[in-house]
């Protein structure tokens, strides 16, 4: 498969630079997009950290511009500015560069347009374009704005006097991403006690890598907040949108949980029948938890684009992500990562400590997400050697296959940012799961060590 095969995600692009992400594409892109949107109307554009971003974000402008379009340049920041931003302006179109949690050699580009994120068929449309050369040939303008002052003053707004709760310190790794400067000047400026981690932006992230959903690479802040007697620590990815938290005991919390505590919070005293969108790759109890709360659960694929997607044609009042992007109706249906630790804040202050409400969930019989590379197993084998071992399953295939299985859950399907097929494996008791999980062990054999690991990995997240 092509390079540029590759780079052509189903909601957005993503790729190594410059073998498959280039400036000639990006400029190509942007010229496309351009056409999507009316003559002289408005444009948001942001990039990420990384050092690849800067020569890809002008391109890519370059190209919006020769297709007539306004470019609002909010240089370098956090995604859930961008999002903000294009709210507040009423812009037509949002255009981030960013690779979000792929490591330091690849870049990205994510859009919205009038609102709305790219399914599959609007990704294709742009593709024939940008392979083309659409372009209207008429510049339009570029005006630099800062989105910093407004966001400020918006969170200050929702969340001025949190930190008068007793909170107490809080541990924040930026993971040297977008976060780094603005997160922990933000938190200081509500009064919180902020203790840093790779706080310093940083695109070739040398510290973590820029994916805070794995355990494995939160180390340092599992160990800091106990360290420090902290009441939480805070994660981001490389982009801003996601967040992962650490317990005041050096645990970290799964998105499970969070999912919970977030459904809890939202839905109690909501209008009965509220509509909650959850990632499939979600565990079983989320959803559960959704209807006993009144809610209506929607289950959905996996992915920014087809959750957020989902949250705003149903109007729904939340959406529960497995990655750790959580969508708040109160923040514009936006996936922030700053706004979403705030409201988690807030639960502590009201409530009690993290590692009580995590107990509030209850115990979870499942594995993490479990990535076999391609090249090991690909998906077409999984599927079909799970379809001949449970033959009798309730199959789901809105996203790769869901499989209900007498006693449990298999989910498999294909990752759409990495060469990884994604698996999940839950029980509906500890007997059940284990009973399951060797079977699944079995049967995938050539990567039983890989999973092994990931299994003994998500194992160790327990205090030191």
């Amino acid at each position: 498969m092509s390079a540029a095969a590759t780079t052509w995600k189903p909601c957005d692009l993503r790729g190594i630079y410059p073998e498959a992400l280039c400036e000639d594409l990006l400029r190509r892109v942007g010229a496309a997009l351009g056409c999507e949107m009316e003559p002289g109307e408005s444009v948001v554009v942001v990039g990420d950290f990384r050092s690849s971003t800067p020569p890809l974000k002008s391109a890519l402008v370059e190209g919006l511009v020769s297709s007539n379009l306004h470019v609002i340049d909010c240089g370098q920041a956090p995604t859930p500015l961008a999002y903000f931003h294009a709210a507040e302006t009423h812009a037509a179109g949002v255009c981030i560069v960013t690779a979000s949690h792929n490591p330091a050699s690849y870049n990205g580009l994510k859009w919205m347009i009038h609102g709305l994120p790219p399914m599959p068929s609007d990704m294709a449309r742009v593709r024939a374009a940008a392979e083309k050369g659409a372009s209207r040939n008429l510049r339009g303008g570029v005006e630099a704005v800062d989105p910093r002052p407004g966001y400020r003053r918006w969170i200050a707004s929702r969340w001025q006097g949190l930190a008068g709760r007793e909170i107490g310190p809080i541990v924040v790794d930026a993971g040297n991403g977008a976060w780094s400067q603005l997160g922990p000047e933000i938190l200081r400026e509500l009064g919180f006690d902020v203790i840093s981690l790779f706080c310093e932006p940083d695109g070739t992230f040398p510290n973590r890598p820029a994916d805070c959903a794995r355990t494995a690479n939160l180390t340092a802040l599992r160990q800091a907040v106990p360290e420090h007697g902290a009441t939480l620590g805070i994660a981001w990815d490389g982009d801003g949108d996601r967040v992962a938290f650490i317990d005041e005991n050096g645990v970290h919390a799964s998105t499970d949980e969070i999912s919970i505590l977030l459904a809890r919070a939202v839905l109690s005293g909501a209008t009965p029948g509220e509509p909650v969108v959850c990632d499939i790759k979600l565990s079983d109890a989320v959803q559960r938890e959704v209807l006993e709360l009144g809610g209506q659960p929607l289950m959905e694929r996996s992915g920014h684009a087809f959750m957020r997607h989902r949250l705003l044609t149903s109007q729904a009042v939340l959406g529960l992500d497995a990655c750790g992007h959580y969508f708040l109706r109160e923040a514009g249906s936006r996936d922030d990562g700053l706004y979403s630790a705030l409201f988690v804040l807030n639960l502590l202050g009201r409530e009690c400590s993290l590692s009580a409400m995590r107990r509030s969930a209850g115990p979870l019989f499942s594995t993490p997400e479990l990535r076999i590379p391609d090249i090991v197993l690909d998906y077409a084998t999984v599927v079909t050697r799970l379809r001949c071992t449970f033959p009798q399953a309730e199959e789901l295939t809105i996203d790769g296959a869901r499989l209900t299985v007498n006693g449990g859950i298999v989910l498999v399907r294909e990752s759409s940012t990495e060469p990884v097929v994604s698996v999940r494996i839950e029980g509906s008791s500890e007997p059940a799961f284990e009973s399951l999980l060797a079977q699944c062990l079995t049967i995938l054999s050539e990567a039983e060590a890989i999973l092994r690991n990931q299994i003994q990995e998500a194992a160790c997240n327990a205090p030191e």
